[in-house]
């Protein structure tokens, strides 16, 4: 037999055997298959959880929709349940704030409403406006839209200047500490509950460490003046330099003076009283010396090796209940001067409703005269605005006004 018969005889002896085996591999194979499909976890994707926890974490940051909520403390409420259901380690809070956050919002109409707070990327300036610049931040371009949509042409008034308040400018009768804060994102939550008024602060703050300005400022405020300064930080590495420099000499700034500067901060006692959830974080140089310097404890020093706790993690309720808290600790009170700065202030006052009371009076009077529009207004106007192009148009129509005022007490 040659080898060609032989191959023949094999195959005809076999096929029936590979046929059987290779339908059992098959059946195995869709048992199988049907068995990973029915009985495999599906991945839960960023999106869907953060969709199913959205509504929770903004309630829990704005204590149910009272108070202002940052961006990044809605992130911090959603976390750790976002983290759970996607089996994930980290979250970057900036995929959260600046694309999922306002992804859902678009997305869910009742979420419009919702009064979540960014923090200011510059300011906006109106021309001819005796008004500050708008911070273009969430609440600050809010009310400014607002303000255009109620305004209407108020009838002439007559202002006194200084009114009922005491004139004052710096610390002096006006406010007993300073408090920094390293996150401008809160000062709209504590405009809110009126933090500044409360405890008569003055509210002060940079993004992340202090400029060589601010530390001018607080050298020229706190020590002459002999007010404390309080020091609202993170519980991290930065957070202890940003409390160092704002008292310590550095090479860019040597204090003149001597500052009080109490730490307002977040502390491990804090955060394992509060329960405040951290974060890992990784340094790119070793901090050891430095939080030594600046006072961190060793318990401090071993968890902030790898770990860090932002204010952020505190829902708004609940920042402005431990903070007012910390100022109740350290004997930071309402101004009451003396007695003597207080019997000028209530003279003033009596001076300034006298006053009031007589404006108001030749107010009524001016209204009852009819005003003779001159025919040609408009061509003045123009030529005055052609005159000086700096010049806003009812400047120019005051101008005039003016002018026909002062001719008319001429003639008379």
């Amino acid at each position: 037999m040659n080898g060609t018969a032989l191959v023949k005889s094999i195959e005809t002896v076999t096929r029936r055997w590979c046929q059987q085996r290779k339908r059992e591999e098959r059946e195995f194979s869709a048992r199988a298959s049907r068995w990973d499909a029915m009985t495999r976890t599906r991945t839960v994707s960023l999106k869907e959880a953060a969709w199913d926890v959205m509504e929770t974490a903004y309630l829990k940051a704005s204590s149910n929709g009272t108070l202002p909520a940052h961006a990044r403390q809605i992130m911090y409420a959603a976390r750790g349940e976002i983290l759970r259901l996607t089996k994930r380690e980290q979250l970057n809070d900036a995929y959260f704030t600046q694309v999922l956050l306002p992804d859902y919002i678009e997305q869910h109409p009742e979420a419009q409403e919702w009064d979540i707070v960014y923090d200011a990327r510059g300011h906006f300036a109106e021309p001819h406006a005796s008004a500050d610049p708008v911070s273009l931040g969430t609440i600050q371009v809010r009310e400014y839209l607002g303000r255009i949509q109620s305004h209407y042409l108020r009838p002439v008034q007559a202002f006194v200047s200084g009114g009922e308040r005491f004139p004052t400018c710096g610390p002096q009768n006006r406010y007993s500490a300073v408090l920094f804060i390293e996150k401008e994102g809160f000062l709209p939550l504590f405009d809110r509950v009126k933090l500044a008024e409360h405890f008569d602060l003055a509210i002060m703050s940079t993004k992340g460490v202090s400029n060589v300005a601010s530390r001018t400022l607080i050298d020229s405020l706190c020590g002459p003046y002999n007010i404390p300064l309080l020091v609202l930080h993170d519980f991290d590495a930065d957070g202890f330099k940003i409390l160092g420099t704002l008292s310590a000499d550095t090479r860019r700034y040597a204090f003149k003076h001597s500052i009080q500067a109490i730490d307002l901060g977040l502390r491990l006692d804090d955060v394992e009283k509060c329960k405040l959830e951290s974060e890992v974080v990784a340094h790119s140089r070793n901090v050891e010396n430095m939080l030594t310097e600046y006072g961190a404890t060793d318990k401090e020093m071993e968890f902030l090796a790898s770990r860090r706790v932002e204010l952020n993690a505190f829902g708004s309720r609940e920042l402005v209940d431990w903070i007012e808290g910390k100022l109740r600790q350290h004997g930071i009170r309402k101004i009451v001067p003396d007695t003597q700065t207080q019997a000028k202030a209530y003279g003033r006052a009596m001076e300034a409703l006298r006053l009031e009371q007589a404006i108001a009076h030749v107010a009524a009077n001016a209204r009852r005269n009819e005003t003779e529009v001159p025919r040609d207004l408009n061509r003045k106007v123009r030529a005055l605005l052609q005159g000086d192009p700096s010049m806003a148009w009812d400047e120019a129509i005051a101008t005039l006004a003016r002018e026909a005022g002062m001719n008319q007490s001429e003639g008379d």
